[in-house]
Protein backbone atom coordinates (compact mmCIF):
# COMPACT_ATOMS: atom_id res chain seq x y z
CA UNK A 1 0.00 0.00 0.00
CA UNK A 2 2.69 2.51 1.26
CA UNK A 3 4.40 1.71 -2.61
CA UNK A 4 1.31 2.37 -3.95
CA UNK A 5 0.76 5.99 -2.32
CA UNK A 6 4.47 6.67 -2.90
CA UNK A 7 4.43 5.82 -6.73
CA UNK A 8 1.00 7.96 -6.90
CA UNK A 9 2.76 11.11 -5.32
CA UNK A 10 5.70 11.08 -7.29
CA UNK A 11 3.46 10.88 -10.45
CA UNK A 12 1.59 13.92 -9.07
CA UNK A 13 5.02 15.75 -8.46
CA UNK A 14 6.25 15.29 -12.03
CA UNK A 15 3.01 16.55 -13.63
CA UNK A 16 2.83 19.50 -11.74
CA UNK A 17 6.73 20.26 -12.43
CA UNK A 18 5.88 19.70 -16.15
CA UNK A 19 3.13 22.37 -15.98
CA UNK A 20 4.80 25.03 -14.00
CA UNK A 21 8.12 24.39 -16.48
CA UNK A 22 5.94 25.23 -20.01
CA UNK A 23 6.56 28.20 -21.69
CA UNK A 24 3.69 30.72 -21.66
CA UNK A 25 2.94 33.38 -23.78
CA UNK A 26 4.26 36.66 -22.92
CA UNK A 27 2.26 39.68 -22.54
CA UNK A 28 2.30 42.65 -25.33
CA UNK A 29 6.28 44.49 -25.66
CA UNK A 30 4.78 46.73 -27.88
CA UNK A 31 1.60 48.03 -25.55
CA UNK A 32 -1.19 47.10 -28.27
CA UNK A 33 -1.99 43.48 -27.41
CA UNK A 34 0.75 41.67 -29.21
CA UNK A 35 1.82 38.09 -27.85
CA UNK A 36 5.21 36.70 -28.52
CA UNK A 37 7.26 33.66 -26.86
CA UNK A 38 9.15 34.15 -23.93
CA UNK A 39 12.50 36.28 -24.97
CA UNK A 40 15.27 34.21 -25.45
CA UNK A 41 18.52 35.34 -23.87
CA UNK A 42 20.44 36.39 -27.18
CA UNK A 43 17.48 38.90 -27.27
CA UNK A 44 16.59 42.37 -26.64
CA UNK A 45 15.34 43.20 -23.00
CA UNK A 46 13.67 45.99 -21.20
CA UNK A 47 10.76 48.31 -23.45
CA UNK A 48 10.88 46.58 -27.03
CA UNK A 49 8.44 46.65 -29.74
CA UNK A 50 8.16 43.36 -31.10
CA UNK A 51 7.09 43.80 -35.07
CA UNK A 52 4.73 41.03 -36.35
CA UNK A 53 2.11 40.81 -39.26
CA UNK A 54 -0.39 42.81 -37.94
CA UNK A 55 1.61 45.93 -37.81
CA UNK A 56 2.65 45.55 -40.82
CA UNK A 57 -0.42 45.00 -42.85
CA UNK A 58 -2.24 48.26 -40.64
CA UNK A 59 1.39 50.06 -41.70
CA UNK A 60 1.95 50.88 -37.80
CA UNK A 61 5.51 51.73 -37.43
CA UNK A 62 7.57 51.33 -34.03
CA UNK A 63 7.81 53.66 -31.69
CA UNK A 64 10.29 52.20 -29.43
CA UNK A 65 14.16 52.71 -29.64
CA UNK A 66 14.72 48.59 -29.71
CA UNK A 67 12.89 46.26 -32.63
CA UNK A 68 12.36 42.87 -32.55
CA UNK A 69 11.07 41.31 -35.97
CA UNK A 70 8.45 38.37 -35.07
CA UNK A 71 9.63 35.13 -35.94
CA UNK A 72 6.93 34.94 -37.88
CA UNK A 73 8.34 37.30 -40.32
CA UNK A 74 10.39 35.73 -43.14
CA UNK A 75 11.45 39.20 -44.80
CA UNK A 76 11.46 42.99 -44.45
CA UNK A 77 9.70 44.25 -47.14
CA UNK A 78 10.56 47.84 -49.46
CA UNK A 79 10.89 50.52 -47.45
CA UNK A 80 8.92 48.97 -44.82
CA UNK A 81 10.74 50.93 -41.83
CA UNK A 82 11.87 54.03 -44.23
CA UNK A 83 12.29 57.65 -42.46
CA UNK A 84 11.60 56.39 -38.98
CA UNK A 85 14.14 58.11 -36.71
CA UNK A 86 12.78 56.24 -33.96
CA UNK A 87 14.50 53.08 -34.46
CA UNK A 88 17.88 52.97 -32.64
CA UNK A 89 18.61 48.91 -32.73
CA UNK A 90 17.06 46.05 -34.67
CA UNK A 91 17.33 42.46 -33.50
CA UNK A 92 16.99 40.03 -36.75
CA UNK A 93 16.11 36.71 -36.45
CA UNK A 94 17.39 33.68 -38.57
CA UNK A 95 14.29 32.82 -40.27
CA UNK A 96 14.20 36.39 -42.00
CA UNK A 97 15.51 35.59 -45.66
CA UNK A 98 15.72 39.00 -47.48
CA UNK A 99 15.85 42.58 -46.68
CA UNK A 100 13.95 44.32 -48.99
CA UNK A 101 15.29 47.59 -51.49
CA UNK A 102 14.93 51.20 -49.42
CA UNK A 103 13.40 49.16 -46.13
CA UNK A 104 15.82 51.24 -43.48
CA UNK A 105 16.59 53.77 -46.10
CA UNK A 106 17.22 57.15 -43.87
CA UNK A 107 16.57 55.70 -40.16
CA UNK A 108 19.36 58.50 -39.47
CA UNK A 109 19.25 56.83 -35.45
CA UNK A 110 19.60 53.39 -36.12
CA UNK A 111 23.50 52.28 -34.43
CA UNK A 112 22.78 48.87 -34.06
CA UNK A 113 22.05 45.68 -36.69
CA UNK A 114 22.01 42.61 -34.57
CA UNK A 115 21.28 39.33 -37.22
CA UNK A 116 20.29 36.32 -35.31
CA UNK A 117 21.50 33.98 -38.42
CA UNK A 118 22.75 34.11 -41.59
CA UNK A 119 20.86 36.32 -44.26
CA UNK A 120 21.32 35.66 -47.85
CA UNK A 121 20.13 39.02 -49.25
CA UNK A 122 20.53 42.65 -48.23
CA UNK A 123 18.80 44.24 -51.14
CA UNK A 124 19.51 47.96 -52.90
CA UNK A 125 19.59 50.69 -50.67
CA UNK A 126 18.57 48.80 -48.05
CA UNK A 127 20.21 50.72 -45.42
CA UNK A 128 21.21 53.77 -47.58
CA UNK A 129 21.83 56.86 -45.58
CA UNK A 130 21.53 55.72 -41.72
CA UNK A 131 23.95 58.06 -40.82
CA UNK A 132 24.10 56.76 -37.33
CA UNK A 133 25.14 53.20 -37.86
CA UNK A 134 28.21 52.34 -36.65
CA UNK A 135 28.50 48.16 -37.33
CA UNK A 136 27.68 45.19 -39.64
CA UNK A 137 28.26 42.07 -38.26
CA UNK A 138 26.94 39.18 -39.70
CA UNK A 139 26.80 35.87 -42.18
CA UNK A 140 25.83 38.08 -45.12
CA UNK A 141 25.67 36.58 -48.03
CA UNK A 142 24.83 39.18 -50.81
CA UNK A 143 25.20 43.24 -50.17
CA UNK A 144 22.80 45.13 -53.40
CA UNK A 145 23.90 48.43 -55.07
CA UNK A 146 23.78 51.41 -52.45
CA UNK A 147 22.97 48.98 -49.96
CA UNK A 148 24.66 51.10 -47.16
CA UNK A 149 25.78 54.13 -49.02
CA UNK A 150 25.90 57.33 -46.87
CA UNK A 151 26.24 55.43 -43.46
CA UNK A 152 29.01 57.77 -42.31
CA UNK A 153 29.46 56.60 -38.86
CA UNK A 154 29.96 53.19 -40.51
CA UNK A 155 33.68 51.67 -39.31
CA UNK A 156 33.51 48.18 -39.13
CA UNK A 157 32.29 45.37 -41.41
CA UNK A 158 32.84 41.54 -40.82
CA UNK A 159 30.81 39.59 -43.12
CA UNK A 160 30.86 35.71 -42.27
CA UNK A 161 31.86 32.40 -44.59
CA UNK A 162 28.71 32.60 -46.81
CA UNK A 163 29.63 36.32 -48.83
CA UNK A 164 30.21 36.33 -51.94
CA UNK A 165 28.61 39.19 -53.51
CA UNK A 166 29.04 42.94 -53.19
CA UNK A 167 27.57 44.87 -55.60
CA UNK A 168 27.96 48.37 -57.13
CA UNK A 169 28.31 51.18 -54.67
CA UNK A 170 26.87 49.13 -51.62
CA UNK A 171 29.41 51.30 -49.50
CA UNK A 172 29.70 54.37 -51.20
CA UNK A 173 30.61 57.39 -49.21
CA UNK A 174 31.23 55.29 -46.20
CA UNK A 175 33.83 57.67 -45.04
CA UNK A 176 34.73 56.50 -41.56
CA UNK A 177 34.64 52.57 -42.69
CA UNK A 178 38.19 51.65 -41.32
CA UNK A 179 37.65 47.86 -41.21
CA UNK A 180 36.26 44.92 -43.62
CA UNK A 181 36.66 41.58 -42.59
CA UNK A 182 35.55 39.19 -45.55
CA UNK A 183 35.68 35.72 -46.50
CA UNK A 184 37.38 33.64 -49.40
CA UNK A 185 34.19 33.03 -50.70
CA UNK A 186 33.77 36.35 -52.14
CA UNK A 187 33.27 35.87 -55.89
CA UNK A 188 31.52 38.88 -57.23
CA UNK A 189 32.50 42.42 -56.40
CA UNK A 190 31.74 44.81 -58.25
CA UNK A 191 33.19 48.60 -59.29
CA UNK A 192 32.32 51.38 -57.30
CA UNK A 193 31.42 49.10 -54.31
CA UNK A 194 33.90 51.37 -51.60
CA UNK A 195 33.88 54.50 -52.99
CA UNK A 196 34.69 57.31 -50.71
CA UNK A 197 35.89 55.07 -48.51
CA UNK A 198 38.74 56.81 -47.52
CA UNK A 199 39.54 55.64 -43.72
CA UNK A 200 40.22 52.10 -45.01
CA UNK A 201 43.17 51.03 -42.39
CA UNK A 202 42.42 47.32 -41.99
CA UNK A 203 40.84 44.57 -44.56
CA UNK A 204 41.12 41.30 -46.32
CA UNK A 205 41.40 40.36 -49.96
CA UNK A 206 40.10 37.49 -50.81
CA UNK A 207 41.73 35.25 -53.73
CA UNK A 208 39.89 36.30 -56.73
CA UNK A 209 40.14 39.61 -56.20
CA UNK A 210 44.09 40.02 -55.16
CA UNK A 211 44.77 42.26 -58.32
CA UNK A 212 42.04 44.69 -57.88
CA UNK A 213 41.37 45.18 -53.89
CA UNK A 214 44.66 47.21 -53.14
CA UNK A 215 43.36 49.69 -55.95
CA UNK A 216 39.83 50.36 -54.57
CA UNK A 217 40.97 52.33 -51.05
CA UNK A 218 42.01 55.96 -51.84
CA UNK A 219 44.42 56.40 -49.37
CA UNK A 220 46.99 53.63 -48.82
CA UNK A 221 49.06 55.58 -46.21
CA UNK A 222 46.11 54.83 -43.69
CA UNK A 223 46.66 51.02 -44.11
CA UNK A 224 47.49 49.18 -41.53
CA UNK A 225 46.58 45.68 -41.63
CA UNK A 226 45.83 43.30 -44.54
CA UNK A 227 45.22 40.13 -45.23
CA UNK A 228 46.29 38.12 -48.12
CA UNK A 229 43.61 35.17 -48.00
CA UNK A 230 45.40 33.20 -51.06
CA UNK A 231 45.80 29.69 -52.36
CA UNK A 232 49.38 30.65 -53.85
CA UNK A 233 52.48 33.13 -53.87
CA UNK A 234 51.89 35.94 -56.26
CA UNK A 235 53.65 38.91 -57.18
CA UNK A 236 52.55 42.32 -56.18
CA UNK A 237 50.37 43.89 -57.90
CA UNK A 238 50.79 47.16 -60.06
CA UNK A 239 48.23 48.91 -57.71
CA UNK A 240 49.60 48.46 -54.25
CA UNK A 241 51.63 51.11 -52.75
CA UNK A 242 53.08 49.76 -49.56
CA UNK A 243 53.82 51.53 -46.73
CA UNK A 244 56.12 50.74 -43.21
CA UNK A 245 53.13 51.32 -40.90
CA UNK A 246 51.35 48.64 -42.82
CA UNK A 247 51.50 44.75 -41.55
CA UNK A 248 50.97 42.47 -44.31
CA UNK A 249 49.04 39.10 -43.01
CA UNK A 250 49.72 35.78 -45.49
CA UNK A 251 48.96 31.97 -45.32
CA UNK A 252 51.38 30.06 -42.96
CA UNK A 253 52.39 27.74 -45.46
CA UNK A 254 53.31 30.85 -47.91
CA UNK A 255 55.34 32.58 -45.39
CA UNK A 256 59.08 32.73 -46.20
CA UNK A 257 58.01 33.07 -50.02
CA UNK A 258 56.20 36.47 -48.83
CA UNK A 259 58.84 37.48 -46.96
CA UNK A 260 61.68 36.35 -49.01
CA UNK A 261 60.22 39.10 -52.11
CA UNK A 262 61.86 42.51 -52.17
CA UNK A 263 58.57 43.99 -52.99
CA UNK A 264 56.82 42.55 -50.87
CA UNK A 265 58.87 43.58 -48.02
CA UNK A 266 58.16 47.35 -48.47
CA UNK A 267 55.57 46.71 -45.82
CA UNK A 268 56.39 46.71 -42.22
CA UNK A 269 56.23 43.15 -41.71
CA UNK A 270 54.93 40.33 -42.88
CA UNK A 271 53.05 38.12 -40.31
CA UNK A 272 51.67 34.57 -40.71
CA UNK A 273 47.83 34.40 -40.84
CA UNK A 274 47.97 32.12 -38.07
CA UNK A 275 48.90 35.29 -35.43
CA UNK A 276 45.51 37.34 -36.45
CA UNK A 277 42.68 37.72 -34.76
CA UNK A 278 40.34 36.55 -37.84
CA UNK A 279 41.93 33.82 -39.80
CA UNK A 280 43.24 30.39 -39.36
CA UNK A 281 46.57 29.82 -40.90
CA UNK A 282 45.12 28.32 -44.25
CA UNK A 283 43.02 32.04 -44.43
CA UNK A 284 39.83 30.20 -43.44
CA UNK A 285 37.77 32.87 -40.65
CA UNK A 286 38.07 31.35 -37.53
Amino acid sequence: MKVKYYLLSMALMGMLTACSGEKKEGASADGQGTTEKKVEADQPTGDVFIYTGEHRKSKTQPDKAKVLISKKLASINTNEFSGNTTIEEIWIGEQVQHIANGAFEGCTNLKKIHLAGPLPVINDGAFTNCSSLEELKGDVYTVGIDGFKGCTSLKSVILGEHAYWIRSGAFYGCKNLKKLILADTMSKLEDGAFEGCTAMEEFSIPNDFKNRMFGMFPNPDNFRKVYLLTTEFYPMPKNCQPNKQCALYVPDAFLSQFQADEKWNEFGSILPMSKSAYYTPEGFLK
